[in-house]
């Protein structure tokens, strides 16, 4: 063999030598880094379960965590969240230690994709009926509403999936938690309108079940919101506001939003003075899960004509009221409110609040019972965790948690009437008003 030959061989074999150390070094990287990325998981998810149980240890407004021993929750789930190899599993562990507490308003929301995700939607509201899960609006000018879809419809599954599909790990997730039947129901009309939603510009396919009338499918195409949202408080994040305020037969006025946020105030007030002359005004808050606690207070002084509170809450510190006073032009005439089981928090504060007071009549099914004063956090996970830091007590100490609000007269939601173009509660508020007005 010549000296070149030998060269050439040798310096292959030294290239692939070489080439192989590179590779071996590449891959002991890769494992180095992924075996970092691993360990700074596994230590943001060890600081996450930290965060929460530490807060709720500190800033719980009940010292006595309502005779849940909290130390040995530790002791209890501290282990399996050191265990969870993902952030899911982790929060997962975290929801099932909040529940522990049997309150509302302590949770992890991390926007888990099997509970909807894509920012279309088809723009429609659902209830709970006896009937099934039940079409109650439908937007203007929506792809629900181009789609033919009107209230009454019945919806027996969603691209294939039928409801009890659709339910099934909710209903495993919210399995041990001590939750109202009211907030149950909410849970899953949130779930079913989360289902429906999906990227802006695909189809989704929706079975529909009408009053006699044969079983049909309807595909609408998901589109972008657009109306206006709220802008981010902290870190509660931007919300699509719906508003509707219109004059009813009978010189009626109705007002209807969907979340208490601050871009809301001032539709409420133009609301207000523009049926100043009205023979009374309905305030419709079904389906209204709360927002911005001190709204109610803004809002209740626009009907009142003397100072009082809706109610008081508590932390470990200090008792605050929620103090209404009184607004210049403030709405003498008879007012109704309307609730179901998805009126929560400050929803409830408000209805609460003008009950005792005698100034409101409540028409329509007891309310969710969820009404806990509470802030968000961002976790090193990533996820935000609420927590609530005060109860909530009406002006007559009435806690108001767990239990509800009940209607001062009581009426529930009919499918097969909706169907046919009638919102038997809101026929009823009408009837009071109607009534209070003689």
């Amino acid at each position: 063999m010549g000296k070149r030959r030998f060269f050439e061989l040798n310096f292959a074999a030294g290239l692939i030598i070489s080439l192989g150390i590179l590779v071996f070094t590449a891959d002991a990287q890769i494992a180095a880094n992924a075996a970092q990325r691993a360990s700074d998981d596994a230590q943001r998810r060890i600081e996450s379960f930290e965060k929460v149980w530490s807060t709720v240890n500190e800033k719980h407004y009940d010292p006595t965590f309502g005779g849940v021993d909290w130390a040995a929750v530790r002791v209890k789930y501290e282990p399996l969240a050191r265990a969870a190899k993902t952030d899911d599993e982790l929060h997962g562990v975290l929801r099932r230690m909040l529940s522990e507490l049997k309150l509302s308003h302590f949770g992890i929301h991390s926007g888990n994709p099997e509970f909807g995700s894509g920012a279309g939607e088809v723009g429609v509201e659902l209830k709970s009926l006896r009937s099934g899960m039940t079409v109650f609006r439908v937007d203007k000018g929506s792809a629900a509403e181009k789609a033919g879809l009107k209230p009454g419809m019945v919806i027996t599954f969603i691209d294939g999936r039928s409801s009890a599909e659709i339910l099934e790990k909710l209903e495993t997730a919210i399995a041990g938690r001590d939750l109202t039947d009211g907030t149950r129901r909410a849970y899953r009309e949130r779930l079913f309108e989360a289902s429906l939603g999906g990227e802006p510009g695909t189809e989704v396919k929706i079975g529909i079940s009408e009053p006699g009338k044969a079983a049909r499918t309807v595909t609408v195409v998901r589109e972008e919101f657009a109306g206006e949202y709220s802008q981010p408080l902290g870190n509660f994040p931007a919300q699509p506001m719906k508003y509707e305020s219109r004059r009813l037969e009978g010189n009626i006025g109705y007002i209807s939003f969907n979340m208490w946020v601050i871009a809301q105030m001032p539709k409420l007030r133009a609301a207000m003075r523009e049926h100043a002359d009205a023979a009374g005004i309905i305030i419709d808050l079904r389906g209204n899960p709360g927002g911005v606690g001190g709204m109610a207070s803004g809002l209740a002084g626009m009907m009142l004509k003397e100072e009082l509170s809706l109610g008081s809450m508590r932390s470990r510190e200090s008792v605050m009221n929620f103090s209404v006073f009184p607004q210049p032009g403030a709405f003498g005439g008879p007012v109704a409110v309307l609730i179901d089981h998805g009126s929560g928090s400050t929803s409830e504060i408000f209805a609460a609040g003008l009950q005792d007071a005698g100034r409101i009549t409540l028409v329509g099914e007891r309310t969710a019972g969820a009404v806990l004063p509470s802030f968000f956090e961002k976790l090193p996970t990533g996820a935000t965790f609420q927590y609530a830091v005060s109860d909530y007590r009406s002006p007559k100490n009435v806690l108001v948690e767990g239990r509800g609000v009940d209607p001062d007269v009581k009426a529930e939601l009919d499918g097969e009437a909706l169907a046919k173009g009638i919102d038997t509660q809101l026929q009823r508020a009408v009837e009071v008003i109607q009534k209070k007005g003689k």
